[in-house]
């Protein structure tokens, strides 16, 4: 069983190369996301996993190395020999170099210093030309060699099987635990690490059990503990003995199973291998691979060190290499597979995204021009109605002001030598101050409700809007004009006077009707500014004042101001309108990228990664028999896989890129489909590399075999409440992919299948895509496609017009084409005359609850089509009549309960096909 080591490590190689070629193709299309998609960068961040995928090509690229640790360098010995089947070491000896085999043509030694450097130093080894065994005085280093620093090495050459495909075996020189992390740098981080412990002795020493600790924590990886025979030193050098001796030397350490129970005893007890009977690795090759099945090995568990003795090397040595190899490649598998499959479910909600934004973007434009229009006419006749309310409202505010002018000089000090003009600005500033502010507060009272019926909403929309165009910077912006009309209207600003207001408009035009007042105490000379001369001075700027005139300004500065932030809001609208105009042309184009180009392409990736880590799990599938064929595949039962019994699979050639795509998509929604009853699940996936001589691989597609479909169950005969049952099945199955986002797009008798109890699943979601994902396809079988199919403009809703046509056939209990849709000769007239209205015929058996339900959901409108939950409890009331009526022996009509339709032969127990036949 040695010998087929090799095999195993060309088979991991293989695969090896088949997770190279995935991670190549990977990156090329990152690189064109990155280059061609403009994404946003929050997307872009979430792709980034070029990290991931280059720790990934790392550990693709190691080799796997068998590193052979021991109790003393007798047991290392004991083991290498062992297993290269040759003395290849001398048993009786200690302190050695670093031991390095690898495969050669020829068998030759050198001492090296690194990998690359040679050192020409004689060995004892080249005095004999025949040698067998390498001389202990060339592996053993001297007091000098420091082990840290540049020890020189043994580099063996052989011509051996087990060290074909660039694998080593590697033994470490003896040295304390301190010294291990250095001492196996050298190693290389290029090795795939199959660590084998070799054990002379009953039991663990003290250093045993620190050192393998120690590696423990370097290697994350299982142990292989070997128990070899121990070769016992003889008091005279081995050299004097004569080769039968010598036999009877090796030959006398048969192996004691007490020891090896002793060392499974400590072992458990210090936890380095599991007390389960499992991790005892002594096992025939038979049964292999069903022990492979029951417990899958973990790369990162400690429990899953094997123990087994050197007798038995040859049987489960092939074991361990092969659930190490196993599980590294699974691994790799499994890492890649996930970091596809969350790539792909970022790119189908990207398209979510882009779908709802290209969707809700114009009705935002909509919505914002609405909204500013109603608060623009609002603002407008406020202006115009309100101007009688402004002049009144100035009117008593002059009027209380005249009444008190004391009031409105308190708080006015002025300098007694100030002059008679310098003192009339002041009292100026204060009367007018003092009116703007009565004004100001009963105009924001009057239209205050605006703010919260208007802005609120329509600032948020516009802001969201705005937040991707650029262009915007440095020019006025909808929502800035739209602020401009709301400073205008309610935040009157009394203490700012570089803000706009009507509050400062109506002051600016205060200012020119006082422009010319002059004060009858004025003079050139100094004067008394004196209180009566205050008094005098505002009740003559009261007089001189009028209140239509001003009210008639305020109003008219309103509405100049109010007109020009609402031209403002439209030019910048159009400016907007524009920029988004282009870029949701740009983003419908990244769309139909994603779409079409990059998730299917991701799609295919995750498709073949995901296939490998099912072949490493399971294996390839047996196939038993064919028992169906398509127009898109064959289908066959096979031998139980994975944990499916009784299982089938479906073969598919896909003869180019675009049907490869289009079955890795399938692929992916059908398996991310989560478990329900009425659904067929996809189990697994295997890619065939070697069908067709390699030129073609063939994609296996797993689950479970059901034992009909429906076009079968219907012409072989069955009753009427078995076919409601299916009927109301069937809607289950497509409400719970409606609910997941998924449109079935081909609802027909084949893709509908049987168990052994009659009870319906959903398969074949070849058609099946999210509504988001959906670009208008004519896709589906053309007796059950909706009539806005042809149109490329569809919704859901094309489910249940093929419900209709479906449950036609149901209530018909037989397959036979209606005769509205037998008279066609091909699929186009078929389709002119379902756009015209032609539907099938009404059956003498039909009662008028199943008609009336099919006209409904084949309505040409599919707003006129009913709500899948509101079908479901129609069946159900149908079903439980019949129900009913059988129960009581009253048996309601059952059309095709008694006549069988067609001879068992033409009934298949098989799983699913993809016809797309008329």
């Amino acid at each position: 069983m040695l010998s087929e080591v090799s095999k195993e490590i060309k088979y991991y190689l293989k695969h090896c190369q088949i997770l190279k070629r995935i991670l190549r193709e990977t990156n090329s299309s990152l690189n064109d996301i990155n280059n061609l998609l403009q994404l946003g960068t929050d997307i872009k961040r979430e792709l980034s996993i070029y990290d991931e995928l280059e720790a990934l090509s790392q550990k693709v690229e190691r080799t796997p190395n068998l590193i052979i640790f021991g109790q003393s360098c007798h047991a290392k010995a004991v083991l290498v020999n062992m297993l290269l089947q040759q003395k290849i070491l001398p048993y009786f000896s200690s302190q050695w170099r670093h031991i390095t085999f690898k495969y050669g043509q020829a068998k030759s030694v050198h001492l090296m210093l690194g990998e690359e450097i040679e050192i020409v130093e004689n060995l004892n080894v080249h005095e004999e030309p025949n040698w067998e065994t390498i001389p202990e005085e060339d592996i053993q280093r001297n007091d000098k060699e420091n082990l840290l620093d540049h020890c020189p090495s043994i580099e063996v050459m052989l011509k051996h099987k087990l060290l074909k495909e660039n694998v080593k075996i590697i033994v470490p020189p003896d040295c304390h635990r301190d010294q291990l992390v250095e001492v196996l740098e050298r190693i290389g981080e290029k090795v795939l690490p199959v660590i084998i412990y070799a054990l002379s002795e009953d039991t663990l020493s003290d250093f045993n059990i620190q050192e393998i600790r120690k590696l423990k924590d370097i290697y994350l990886v299982p142990f292989l503990f070997v128990s070899v025979n121990k070769i016992e030193l003889p008091a005279l050098n081995t050299e004097s003995l004569t080769e039968p001796k010598k036999h009877s030397l090796e030959s006398n350490g048969e192996e004691n199973v007490n020891q090896l129970h002793s060392l499974k005893e400590q072992l458990t007890r210090l936890g380095y291998i599991s007390n389960d009977s499992d991790s005892d690795l002594s096992v025939t090759s038979e049964q292999t691979d069903e022990l492979l099945r029951k417990k899958p090995f973990c790369l990162e568990c400690s429990l899953d060190n094997a123990l087994m003795s050197d007798k038995t090397i040859n049987e489960d040595f092939i074991l361990f290499i092969r659930e190490i190899l196993r599980s590294s490649k699974l691994k790799m598998a499994l890492s890649l597979s996930e970091l596809h499959n969350s790539c792909l479910r970022k790119f189908i909600l990207c398209a979510f995204d882009m779908a709802r934004e290209i969707q809700i973007t114009p009705k935002r434009i909509l919505y914002a021009q609405d909204v500013e229009m109603k608060m623009f006419t609002s603002l407008m006749t406020i202006a115009s109605e309100q101007q009688e309310e402004i002049t009144s409202i100035i009117q008593r505010t002059l009027q209380d002001m005249k009444s008190n002018v004391a009031e409105v000089l308190e708080g006015y000090n002025s300098s007694a030598l100030v002059s008679p003009k310098v003192a009339t600005m002041e009292i100026q500033q204060l009367v007018l101050k003092t009116l703007a502010a009565s004004v100001a507060i009963q105009i924001v009272q009057s239209v205050g409700c605006l703010q919260e019926s208007f802005t609120g909403t329509l600032e948020r929309c516009l802001e969201n809007l705005e937040k991707s165009c650029r262009e915007l910077e440095g020019n006025l912006s909808a929502s800035d004009a739209v602020k401009q009309i709301i400073h205008a209207a309610y935040n009157i600003d009394l203490k700012t006077p570089t803000s706009f207001s009507i509050v400062h408009t109506f002051m600016d035009r205060l200012r020119k009707l006082l422009g010319s007042f002059s004060s009858p105490w004025s003079s050139t000379g100094q004067f008394n500014c004196t209180l009566q001369w205050q008094l005098q001075v505002v009740t003559n700027m009261i007089d001189s004042l009028s209140a239509s005139k001003l009210a008639k300004t305020i109003s008219a500065q309103f509405q100049e101001h109010v007109k020009s932030s609402h031209a403002a809001f439209q030019c910048a609208m159009r400016s907007l309108e524009n920029q988004l105009s282009d870029q949701l042309e740009q983003t419908e184009e990244q769309r139909i990228a994603i779409r079409k180009k990059h998730a299917p392409r991701f799609a295919r990736l995750a498709l073949e990664s995901t296939s490998l880590c099912d072949l490493i799990k399971w294996g390839m599938p047996k196939q038993i028999r064919e028992i169906g064929r398509g127009q898109y595949g064959v289908v066959s039962s096979c031998e139980p896989w994975g944990k499916i019994s009784p299982c089938a699979f479906k073969s598919v050639v896909p003869p180019d890129d675009k049907h490869w795509n289009d079955l890795a998509m399938e692929f992916y929604y059908t398996r991310t489909i989560p478990e329900h009853p009425r659904i067929v699940k996809l189990r697994g996936s295997v890619i065939d590399y070697k069908y067709g001589g390699g030129s073609s691989p063939a994609v296996l597609l797993l689950m479970n075999r059901m034992t009909k479909d429906l076009y079968c169950g219907l012409k072989s005969g069955l009753t009427w409440l078995k076919r409601l049952r299916i009927a109301i099945d069937v809607i289950e199955g497509i409400r719970y992919l409606h609910s997941q986002g998924l449109v079935h797009r081909d609802i027909k008798l084949k893709n509908v299948l049987l168990d052994d109890e009659d009870r319906a699943k959903l398969t074949d979601f070849g058609f099946c895509i999210p509504e988001a994902m959906m670009s208008g396809s004519i896709v589906g079988t053309p007796v059950h496609m909706a009539p806005e199919l042809l149109s490329g403009r569809y919704d859901s809703s094309v489910d249940v017009y093929a419900f209709g046509i479906l449950f036609w056939y149901i209530c018909a209990g037989q397959v036979k084409l209606p005769s509205q849709f037998d008279q066609f000769q091909n699929k186009e007239q078929l389709w002119n005359s379902v756009r015209k209205g032609i539907r099938p015929e009404c059956l003498t058996h039909f009662n008028e609850a199943c008609w009336n339900l099919m006209e409904q959901c084949w309505s040409a409108e599919p707003s006129e089509r009913p709500l899948l939950g509101n079908v479901q409890p129609q069946l159900e009331q149908i079903y439980k009549s019949v129900k009913y009526g059988l129960n009581q022996g009253k048996f309601p009509y059952s059309p095709g309960s008694v006549k069988s339709y067609a001879s068992q032969d033409m009934c298949y127990n098989y799983t699913f096909m993809n016809f797309r036949e008329y």
